[in-house]
C-alpha cells in the first residue's frame, strides 16, 4: 500500500520541484521520467503502480505549467 501512495506522490514533487528549479517547460518532465525509469526501476513495477505514476506525472505536468506561466509573468 506504500508504494502505492509513493508511486502517486513522488513524480509530482519532482516535477514541481523541477519546474521550480530549472524555469524550462520540458526538461522536468524528462528528467522526471529518467528518475522514475531508471532510478526506481519502473519497467519491473507492477502494471497498476505504472499506470498510477503515469497518471502523477500527468498531473505533475500540469501543476508544473502552471507555476511556469506564473513565473515567466513575473519576469516580463
Amino acid at each position: 500500500m506504500l508504494e502505492y501512495v509513493f508511486a502517486a506522490l513522488f513524480p509530482v514533487f519532482l516535477l514541481l520541484l523541477f519546474n521550480r528549479v530549472l524555469f524550462s517547460k520540458f526538461l522536468p518532465l524528462g528528467i522526471t521520467i529518467l528518475i522514475l525509469i531508471f532510478g526506481l526501476d519502473g519497467l519491473h513495477q507492477p502494471l497498476p503502480l505504472q499506470i498510477i505514476a503515469g497518471i502523477s506525472t500527468i498531473i505533475g505536468f500540469f501543476l508544473g505549467l502552471k507555476i511556469y506561466k506564473k513565473q515567466k509573468r513575473k519576469v516580463k
